[in-house]
């Protein structure tokens, strides 16, 4: 009894960590809410501000002020000890405690007891405001890494994919096209496109290939899906931007569409490999994306077409002159990719596992120095080649898993 016990407490911290930021928790009474992990509680309602003290995993937090746009808590911990300001993305709320909404506003600055300074050396190494020990040298906190780590490259291929298919065949869509949405990664000729041209050398996946014959339709004016770029891909795309009518294309779509609504009613297509968080990173919050991320996926669901959530490759260090901070951004990598998996597990949709595949490879796969681009082959002439390369270039990598997924989604889905 006791090992079957343990064994549920083991699935039930894993499923918390997974719907993060969604609010849940076993507690039926007790403090407003919880820290998830090491955590910053600042002076002020932001990460500039100085930090009061480090907060450990697990400590009751009661709630006394907010911020407008929910992002800082005024909290006071259980014991009475500490108060000062967290970020709400990583307090869970107690169970029945209803949303933060009704916490009074406020701009309070408080008093330090004594001061506790990153910049002094004297005062050790404080945690960063997402739970993780430090920024430096890492590219994702060690947490994230494991969940990302323990899920498989290619999931999430089951029964509600198979009803989101049937809907698309009953609205006229092709089974055998496919589209892409996403940034200018997506966009790139190294991305699919060596499978429509027959630059590519499958080497031991020779399976696959029945997977390339199987996505040779037509798509529009374009031979076959590896070939096609679609509406719904641009440099710096973000996920909010590809689901807001404002960005849409007045010379191409219905006034009024967004981009992938547009996509979708063009090119009738049964899956969307969706590539969106590596730009995500330097606009969005995590409320933002999560809210954009859910609005793909219900468009997708809408129009028929199965999508294929995917999760982004990191790498250590950061790039300038953007308008957040570094740590805000190593904050978003990490909250991102664990969005993207527990958003694929909540609707059922597969998520291919981009991250854990490109995590053996130099830089993440990333060009070196650069944090937005995955490196590409230097061979022009098989820039899809499968002889050990795919564990070099992050876009042979990315164009292996992609096919695997589409494979898959063949064989257990499409009928193909």
């Amino acid at each position: 009894m006791l090992q079957k016990l343990t064994l549920w407490f083991v699935v039930a911290a894993l499923l918390f960590s997974l719907a993060l930021p969604v609010y849940s928790t076993a507690r039926a009474q007790g403090p407003d809410g919880y820290t998830t992990y090491q955590l910053n509680l600042r002076a002020g309602p932001g990460p500039t501000y100085d930090i009061v003290t480090v907060l450990a995993g697990n400590t009751g937090l009661y709630f006394e002020g907010r911020t407008a746009d929910l992002a800082w808590l005024l909290v006071r911990t259980e014991d009475g000890v500490y108060r000062g300001w967290v970020a709400a993305l990583y307090v869970v709320l107690r169970d029945g405690y209803g949303s933060i909404n009704h916490v009074p506003l406020s701009d309070e600055i408080v008093a330090l007891q004594p001061a506790v300074s990153a910049a002094d050396p004297a005062a050790g190494q404080a945690a960063v405001d997402t739970g993780a020990v430090t920024i430096s040298g890492l590219d994702i906190d060690a947490d994230t890494a494991a969940l990302l780590d323990s899920i498989p490259i290619v999931s999430g291929i089951g029964p509600r994919a198979y009803e989101i298919f049937q809907h698309g065949q009953q609205l006229g869509n092709s089974r055998s096209v496919f589209t892409q949405v996403g940034e200018c990664n997506t966009q790139s000729t190294a991305f699919m496109i060596p499978f429509g041209s027959g630059l590519y050398d499958l080497g031991a996946y020779g399976n696959l290939r029945v997977t390339i014959a199987f996505f040779q339709t037509p798509v529009g004016t374009v031979s076959n899906s590896f070939w096609y770029k679609g509406v719904a891909m641009t440099t710096g795309l973000t996920s909010a931007a590809v689901v807001d009518p404002n960005f849409g294309n007045p010379a191409l779509c219905t006034a009024g569409q967004s981009l992938l609504e547009c996509e979708y009613e063009r090119s009738k297509p049964v899956v969307a490999l969706i590539h969106l968080g590596l730009y995500d990173v330097y606009w969005l919050n995590a409320a933002s994306f999560e809210q954009s991320m859910r609005r793909i996926i219900d468009i997708s669901i809408d129009y028929g077409v199965i999508p294929v959530l995917t999760t982004f490759p990191t790498a250590p260090g950061d790039a300038a002159n953007w308008p957040n901070t570094a740590e805000q951004r190593y904050q978003n990598r990490a909250v991102f990719n664990r969005t993207i998996i527990a958003l694929g597990q909540e609707y059922g949709v597969p998520v291919l596992n981009l991250w854990k595949a490109t995590n053996g490879i130099a830089g993440h796969g990333l060009k070196p120095g650069d944090y937005q681009h995955l490196r590409e082959s230097a061979n022009a002439n098989y820039p899809a080649l499968f002889n050990g390369e795919q564990n070099v270039y992050g876009f042979t990598m990315w164009n292996l898993a992609a096919l695997q997924m589409l494979d898959a989604l063949r064989a257990n889905v499409l009928g193909g």
